[in-house]
């Protein structure tokens, strides 16, 4: 960090899909988790609830539209080495209506729904996801 410059963790909000029976994950595209397996979220902008961070970055990450349904956990995400410090605070959510149309952007290249199954074999999987649904009881044998 250079003389003078101050920084912050910066809060961010993120939404974990559940919909029949699959759960939502994006494939991130950005430098920090590159190529990982990530719940879709974002930074909370000033103004924002975190609820309306969460559903408004998943609509820019995903192109769907979600409603949340309950408040998960918060877990703090902290890489000094690659400049990265966030708290984010992670919600249960699902989809407004079953036609939808997936569309990625700069943040993800790609957006799928998984089962379980698939969850506990997929690599590399984002250790905040992994502590998300490990939190929900969803990796258990």
């Amino acid at each position: 960090m250079d003389k003078g410059e101050f920084k912050i963790p910066r809060v961010g909000s993120a939404i974990l899909v559940e919909h029949n029976g699959k759960y939502l994950l994006g494939k991130r595209s950005k430098k920090n988790y590159l190529n990982f397996w990530i719940i879709p979220g974002g930074k909370v902008e000033w103004g924002e609830t975190l609820e309306q961070a969460g559903v408004r970055e998943f609509k820019e990450e995903t192109n769907l539209d979600i409603e949340i349904t309950k408040f998960i956990t918060w877990k703090q995400i902290l890489n000094i080495k690659d400049d990265y410090h966030r708290y984010v605070f992670f919600f249960m959510g699902k989809l407004k209506n079953d036609k939808y149309e997936i569309k990625t952007t700069e943040d993800v290249s790609e957006v799928k729904l998984f089962t379980i199954e698939e969850i506990k074999k997929l690599e590399p999987l984002a250790e905040s996801a992994k502590q998300i649904f490990d939190f929900l009881g969803l990796l258990k044998k």
